[in-house]
């Protein structure tokens, strides 16, 4: 978890030393205009960011302990942040999306054309929306409401959460060994209801590891469930 703050925070720093190639604060917040394309990079330590409805920013966006808010219908390349929560309103489009733990919020009819990852904030995705690549968190928890997930599902010791017709294209992969955190022994669970199905498998890498699989209302997995636990309601 630190390897992985100090990269993202090295990033972040190196942009605000290019001041002529990007938008730099110290500690004041950024706001973007709504509808107003931007072509500089973002970024900030401490400060929030705000992308008004309908903003279009080319460049990417960063910041160590600021919040992150991309208004509806809004259009931004790839966001990272340390301890700031991300909130992507309805209909917005992203590139890949990244903090360590700061939660990380989806709503309606997003599309997100690349991955998504967290180390120990909770990832939500509302109905109707779409991520192009993998998910991956270590401890945070993930839920997908009426969403599509066209990548893998990859946690240590993260409960996950389908719901409401949910798609998962690949696998659900739980390693509860890792190299940020020792094992696990709580249990994890894994929700898949109310239709929701897994085209993939749901793959527990270790053995005895108390993974519970709960299937309910229709929800499905067309593959193989391995080293967990499987109960039907």
């Amino acid at each position: 978890m630190k390897s992985k703050q100090f990269i993202i925070t090295l990033s972040i720093l190196a942009g605000l030393s290019s001041g002529l190639l990007a938008q730099t604060t110290i500690s004041s917040d950024i706001h973007l205009i709504k509808g107003k394309k931007y072509s500089k990079a973002v970024s900030t330590v401490s400060g929030d960011i705000f992308v008004g409805n309908g903003a279009v920013l080319e460049q990417s966006l960063s910041t160590v302990s600021g919040d992150v808010e991309i208004g509806s219908k809004a259009q931004v390349e790839d966001i990272s942040a340390v301890s700031g929560d991300i909130a992507v309103g309805k209909g917005a489009k992203t590139g890949q999306i990244e903090t360590v733990s700061g939660d990380i919020s989806i709503y309606e009819k997003c599309e997100i054309r690349g991955s998504i990852e967290t180390v120990s904030g909770d990832i939500n995705c509302d109905s109707g929306s779409k991520i192009e690549n993998d998910m991956k968190t270590v401890s945070g928890d993930i839920e997908l409401d009426d969403a599509i997930l066209k990548g893998s599902i990859k946690t240590v010791s993260g409960d996950i959460s389908l719901f409401n017709g949910s798609t998962v294209a690949g696998d659900i992969i739980v390693n509860r060994q890792s190299d940020f955190v020792l094992y696990h022994d709580g249990v994890l669970k894994i929700i898949v209801d109310m239709h929701s199905v897994v085209n993939g498998s749901i793959l527990v890498k270790e053995k005895d590891s108390k993974v519970i699989v709960y299937l309910a209302n229709g929800g499905k997995v067309k593959g193989e469930i391995v080293n967990a636990e499987v109960r039907r309601q």
